[in-house]
């Protein structure tokens, strides 16, 4: 996926109807409060579980074309491990993607309905939606799942077809308003169906049309900024006042096992620059209070992310600069 794994700007949200629990809203709280706090707790609130590292597309935009990592499928006891451990310490949701397609991932089902009966608030992921059929779309509704982001980069064919490649887009739209139909014959409200679109020169003319198409099927629309995930350019400018939310939010665990501080940890799609260590190995518990992410914290809050590597490639860190240098 091309998307870095960040809240998205919404041009345009329907309020979807759904009840907010408490828990819920606890949550969402310490999502948005612990950063700005510095408060990392015993726990990440979030963990993202690559169950696959590979896809079936060939976006222009994204490492899986350009620097595709090798295939990789995460064990499921492993996921279910990671599950175990975190709903006795906090964990509040999990995405099931980061560099790959999740609905290759046959035991997606199995783990989503795992994850819900250890009670996960929210489970979510990213997908393209060419793999979305009515048979898997009510597996995935029946398991529990709370969000479904696709990934669709237009609402022509022909422009949508141009970015993704080896994309058909009536198949894409006819899996988006099958999982809506199935959603209202079984009369619920779950997932939240969100589309988004990575703003590139190839679409970008297409906004105003993307947002009054799209909103009329699903829950949320969005537009997601273009990252350059094969960025060698480093930018060592001294930032004072900002740290990485991620750091305190979330780790990363890799289909091979692998744990990560953040989304920009991997240069394109192979080169690991931070490795906290392995979570067949080590617990994330540990992993998260352990000296290397206490380190990056430390940097982030004295205004030196810029002596990590990873944080000097981040397209997030370099929107902040260059916004500063605007002002």
């Amino acid at each position: 996926m091309t998307e870095c794994d960040v809240d998205p700007t919404f041009y345009l949200k329907k309020d979807s109807v759904k009840t907010i629990t408490e828990k819920y809203k606890e949550y969402r709280r310490r999502w948005n409060e612990d950063p700005k706090k510095f408060i990392s707790n015993n726990y990440p609130i979030h963990v993202d579980l690559e169950t696959n590292s590979h896809c079936n597309l060939k976006c222009y935009m994204c490492f899986q074309t350009f620097d595709p990592p090798e295939k990789k499928i995460m064990d499921l006891d492993l996921a279910k491990k990671i599950i175990d451990e975190g709903t006795q310490k906090g964990l509040c949701s999990i995405k099931t993607q980061y560099r790959g397609e999740p609905l290759l991932y046959k035991d997606l089902p199995e783990l989503i309905k795992y994850a819900k009966d250890k009670g996960i608030i929210e489970i979510m992921f990213n997908t393209n939606a060419t793999l979305l059929t009515a048979n898997l779309a009510n597996k995935l509704i029946d398991a529990g799942l709370d969000k479904i982001i696709c990934s669709v980069d237009g609402y022509q064919k022909d422009v949508y077809e141009n970015i993704r490649i080896l994309g058909n887009f009536d198949i894409v739209l006819k899996n988006i308003i099958g999982i809506q139909k199935i959603k209202k014959a079984k009369a619920v409200i779950k997932p939240t169906v969100r589309v988004q679109m990575v703003d590139t020169p190839r679409n970008h003319h297409q906004i105003e049309g993307y947002l009054k198409f799209w909103s009329d099927i699903v829950e949320q629309v969005a537009i997601q900024d273009m990252l350059n995930w094969d960025s060698k350019e480093e930018d060592a400018t001294y930032l004072e006042n900002w740290a990485c939310a991620q750091l305190w939010q979330r780790l990363f665990v890799l289909a091979d096992g692998d744990v990560l501080p953040c989304c920009r940890a991997i240069q394109g799609g192979t080169s690991k620059l931070e490795v906290l260590g392995s979570a067949f190995n080590e617990s994330l518990e540990n992993l998260w209070k352990g000296k290397r992410m206490t380190e990056l914290r430390t940097l982030h809050k004295l205004g030196q992310s810029h002596k990590i590597k990873m944080c000097r490639i981040c397209s997030i860190r370099k929107a902040i600069i260059k916004k500063r240098k605007e002002e």
